[in-house]
């Protein structure tokens, strides 16, 4: 299981929202094939809301995948991916051409 933890960029939830639609909604088959591809039972994202008014993301990539998805994102040309990817830059101003963030440490 792969688990992050991301706070989305200022201005951003609007689109983050309208993201999280398109797969609720019209992409979720390319969705659930993605997450089949890459060896993912379950693909999850909580939104919370920080003290100061921000806004972050808790992602839960479940399955044998799960610690290799974001690497292996990073590089796939598959369109559907590259889409995904876009996103994530987007809401949560991440850079795919930059190594990974360290992986969550478990405690308890």
């Amino acid at each position: 299981m792969g688990a992050i933890a991301v706070p989305i960029v200022p201005g951003k939830k609007e689109s983050w929202e309208a993201w999280i639609a398109e797969l609720n909604g019209p992409r979720k088959a390319e969705f659930k094939e993605m997450n089949q591809r890459y060896g993912l039972t379950g693909h999850r994202a909580w939104l919370q809301q920080t003290p100061d008014g921000q806004h972050t993301v808790i992602a839960v990539h479940d399955g044998p995948g799960g610690d290799e998805f974001l690497g292996k994102l990073a590089t796939s040309e598959h369109e559907f991916d590259a889409w995904f990817r876009g996103k994530i830059e987007e809401a949560h101003g991440m850079d795919f051409s930059a190594p990974p963030p360290p992986p969550a440490e478990q405690r308890l």
